[in-house]
Order: structure tokens, then sequence, then C-alpha cells
């Protein structure tokens, strides 16, 4: 009998602060582009989830890493169709920051805990959510 192995792509190395706040996703990342100095842009495609209530939609804000930069991505966790990463349903947002960042995660969160409209935000461990794979893409 054969036997196969399963190779496995090794889980990418970033950064999760989940983020909670009253306001629009638009709104949200112009705060945290002014407090954080980001770029973050609107993503042309949104990330696209099956749920129970049917395919959800989910926005998501991006600042591409260059020339040494950290990739930063804003990804809403709500649609009105669903959750994205139901095993926080208390986030509204996600920011996943790359690990080549200067700043330590403990630093950003400091920085967006003091950002207007951000109302808690917390990091998260990428390996315990089992759908952390949803916010990479």
């Amino acid at each position: 009998m054969a036997k196969f192995k399963l190779d496995l792509d090794p889980d990418p190395e970033v950064f999760l602060i989940a983020i909670s706040s009253h306001v629009n996703d638009y709104r949200l990342c112009w705060s945290l582009n002014n407090g954080l100095g980001l770029q973050l842009a609107r993503r042309a495609d949104d990330i696209q989830d099956e749920g129970p209530e049917g395919s959800a939609h989910f926005c998501v804000f991006d600042q591409p890493g260059i020339d040494g930069d950290p990739s930063w991505t804003l990804v809403a966790n709500h649609a009105p169709d669903g959750v994205l990463v139901p095993e926080q349903r208390q986030a509204d947002y996600f920011l996943v920051m790359g690990t080549d960042s200067i700043q330590t995660p403990e630093d950003v969160l400091e920085t967006v805990r003091k950002t207007q409209f951000v109302l808690a935000a917390y990091i998260l461990e990428a390996n315990t959510l089992k759908s952390a794979h949803k916010l990479l893409q």
C-alpha cells in the first residue's frame, strides 16, 4: 500500500489585531491611515465567503509591502450575509500586519487603541483561529 505525505505550506508570519469599532469601514481606514501613517486603499475584489445565508462579501483595504516595508491589510469581519471569522464575532475588523515591520505588535496595538473610532483592540494568534486563512486571501 502506498503512503502519501501531506506537504503543507508553513503558516504565513503575520500579526493580527482585532478591532471593535462602530463606524463604517472607510472611516476606520481613514483613521488608521492617519494614526499609523499608512496608505491603506480599498481592494478591487472583496473577500467572498459562502455562509448559511448565501454568499457574503467582506471589504478589504490593502497597503502592499514595498522596498522592505511590511504589508498591511484591514479586513471587515461582518457583512449583511454573514461573519468571516465566526470564532471572533465580537471583532468588527482585523488588521493584518506582516512580521517584517520595525514596530512590535504591542507598539502597533497601543497606537491602534489611541486611534479615533476604535472602541477596543487586542492581539490575536493566527495559528489559534480556525478561520484565519480567510484573512490572508
